[in-house]
């Protein structure tokens, strides 16, 4: 059996994209290259968060969500 993880997100909404990054600790990274500019912001553990926070980021939708393979 294949197990995979989630691990980023893709949100847009307005011409705007923004990004999330789920490390293999579970931490989620936001991203906004025009509020953020190149740095990350940590938003919590993934176990703490619910699919509507995780799907919705700051105003836009989730449009690509990205998983890795776990051995």
């Amino acid at each position: 059996m294949v197990i995979s993880r989630l691990r980023g997100i893709i949100c847009g909404g307005d011409a705007h994209f923004t990004s999330r990054y789920i490390s293999a600790q579970g931490s989620v990274w936001f991203h906004d290259g025009m509020t953020t500019a190149r740095s990350y912001v940590e938003e919590g553990h993934i176990d703490s968060m619910d699919a509507a926070s995780l799907v919705h980021a700051r105003g836009k939708t989730a449009l690509v969500l990205m998983s890795a393979r776990t051995e």
